[in-house]
């Protein structure tokens, strides 16, 4: 089992990267907002999700890997591959368009919206994926990987865990955070505000 990779970054492909460890080159895919946040050379070190596929009539296998620069998108990635429907492939690209923090929390508040925007996900698949992985991400923390979009990730990310230390419990607080952060749209308040009209909201 491979469970990381350290080394020379040889290639970015819009799919996938080469890395050079000790002399033998591995292809990696990754989800393309992942490969936009490498650096253009020198050392890479990736978290790897190792597949193997089997085809029933020939025999044959396939074995591809699949890299995360950190933990939470790994973790998000083998949780959303287990939903019935979700390949490998599909998994990419769901992290590669959207981010762990927005995945995460459309599951919870079930907002199919998000997941019905991505090419090969319908209303079947996007309830279906809600519906298995709701419970299992409601003791989690929310991701903090991955760059915040218009720091609108890093205040949701705050202003969740300050409700969490108030006692509050995060699959609610998520919600009311989630339905504020919408109505308030690109025009988003302070911290102390936005904490404080989820609580209102709740």
């Amino acid at each position: 089992m491979i469970d990381s990779l350290s080394g020379e970054l040889l290639e970015r492909g819009q799919d996938h990267v080469v890395v050079d460890c000790s002399g033998v080159g591995y292809l990696v895919q990754l989800p393309q907002s992942a490969i936009e946040r490498l650096p253009a050379q020198g050392r890479v070190r990736l978290l790897v999700h190792y597949s193997v596929s089997v085809d029933v009539r020939s025999g044959s296998s396939e074995h591809r890997l699949f890299g995360f620069q950190h933990a939470d998108e790994r973790r998000l990635f083998r949780q959303l591959i287990e939903v019935q429907g979700v390949s490998a492939t599909l998994g990419l690209v769901i992290m590669g368009q959207r981010s762990p923090q927005d995945i995460h929390t459309a599951i919870l508040t079930g907002d199919e919206s998000v997941l019905k925007g991505i090419k090969g996900i319908g209303p079947k698949l996007a309830q279906r994926i809600i519906t298995d992985l709701q419970g299992k991400l409601a003791g989690t923390a929310l991701p903090s990987t991955g760059p915040a979009i218009a720091g609108g990730n890093t205040l949701k990310a705050e202003a969740l865990s300050a409700l969490v230390s108030l006692g509050l419990d995060r699959m609610k607080a998520e919600r009311a955070l989630h339905a504020v952060m919408q109505e308030h749209g690109a025009q988003q308040p302070r911290l102390e505000e936005l904490i404080r009209l989820t609580l209102k909201n709740l």
